[in-house]
């Protein structure tokens, strides 16, 4: 399942304001999946359509989910304005505007006016023309012709016109508004009639939009950084099922690893003071103390003592004592060796291959290799001299009898 940061809306919102409305309109689908009922992700989602029709039903969630979300109201209220209204009759198109055409008003209204008002302005002409003076100024009222007994004693003047056509417009914009907010209503119950399922449709066809392909522009590399412990504690023994002498021929890589029972695994690395490679299988059939240590380990720096009286009591008697410096320079060693009077063999391990071979994470970390090569104990953390003596005595006891 995808789980998303605690400010995944806020990482949408910075999309969109910087116009990327594909990447905002992805991730807004995985997260609906999971969280539907989350009104601030639907009215991001209506920024990302470009469809009228899909933006009012994501509208029409938020404000289902939040009916107090002014924003949506409004922009659902404009987007209504904008959609085509398409009544049976169009109040509109009743109204001619042509002087041409004859008798414009006989759609407009069912009045019982209908009939005298287009009688009005036609005839208003032909009156004045017969019955007036060229002289003689125009009659407010329109005069009856002779002979039309069946015209009405009086005619419309233009302000009833004009009163009737404000009258028609009104109508219009009326059957017009209610027509809109009609349309609003039956939007909003088709809204509240939607369920989850719906909502989850409606995410899985907009995951039908083209994906984006994305090049990763960086690769993170694994690191081992060891840690300095204080805390010594003792390994398990691993008890080998498969008896294996030690002879020239390669050993089998099974048998081979920083584990208690098998062979220390082989390394090459170079002698702080003599600046020669030293090769661990250069020691075999002697007992070897391998100590990983740093410069900046408080707890190494206490060791120094005791690993210098151990090099100091065993190297005579067999003892190979290899201190291994991991991810330091050669002038910080060298250094430190000189200030500490250090005179047991310091190897240098630059890039941490020979820590890694042996898996240490913390340290300092002690490796007590018998004759045979085979780890015969490890110590993780702070050791004592007396601690160290144990072991060392442990490993010495089959030397020089153990066959190379």
């Amino acid at each position: 399942m995808t789980r998303f940061p605690a400010n995944i809306l806020l990482r949408i919102e910075q999309l969109l304001s910087s116009g990327k409305q594909q990447e905002a309109r992805l991730l807004l689908v995985e997260y609906l999946k999971l969280n539907p009922a989350s009104a601030r992700a639907w009215w991001l989602m209506t920024l990302t359509l470009t469809d009228l029709n899909q933006q009012m039903d994501c509208l029409l969630r938020v404000l289902r989910l939040d009916p107090e979300f002014e924003p949506a109201r409004e922009r659902l209220a404009k987007l209504v304005s904008q959609q085509p209204v398409s009544p049976s009759v169009n109040p509109f198109t009743a109204l001619s505007l042509d002087p041409d055409e004859e008798e414009p008003t006989r759609d407009v209204s069912n009045a019982p006016v209908r009939a005298s008002t287009p009688k009005v302005v036609v005839e208003t002409v032909p009156v004045q023309s017969e019955t007036e003076q060229t002289s003689s100024p125009v009659p407010p009222t329109p005069v009856e012709p002779a002979g039309s007994e069946t015209h009405p004693p009086k005619a419309k003047s233009k302000l009833e016109i004009g009163f009737i056509v404000l009258t028609v417009f009104a109508i219009c914009a009326i059957v017009a508004l209610a027509a809109v907010f009609s349309l609003q209503r039956k939007s909003l119950a088709e809204a509240q009639a939607h369920n989850l399922q719906e909502t989850v449709a409606l995410a899985q066809t907009l995951t039908n939009l083209p994906l984006p392909t994305l090049i990763p522009t960086w690769t993170a590399s694994p690191t081992l950084t060891a840690l300095p412990t204080r805390a010594f504690t003792r390994t398990s023994t691993l008890i080998p099922t498969l008896q294996y002498t030690l002879t020239r021929t390669p050993r089998p890589s099974s048998l081979i690893g920083p584990v208690v029972g098998l062979y220390a695994p082989d390394f090459s690395l170079t002698d702080l003071g003599s600046g020669q490679q030293v090769t661990l299988s250069q020691f075999d059939g002697q007992p070897v103390l391998l100590f990983f240590w740093a410069t900046w380990c408080p707890y190494c720096n206490n060791e120094m003592d005791s690993i210098k009286t151990i090099a100091q009591t065993y190297n005579d008697i067999g003892l190979v004592v290899l201190t291994i410096n991991a991810a330091e320079d050669y002038a910080t060693v060298s250094s430190f060796q000189s200030t500490h009077l250090l005179t047991f063999p310091i190897l240098l391990d630059p890039d941490s291959d020979v820590q890694s071979a042996y898996q240490v994470d913390a340290i300092p970390r002690h490796f007590f290799v018998n004759s045979s090569g085979r780890v015969a104990f490890i110590g993780v953390g702070e050791m004592t001299l007396n601690e160290m003596t144990v072991q060392v005595d442990a490993i010495m006891r089959r030397y020089p009898t153990a066959t190379p």
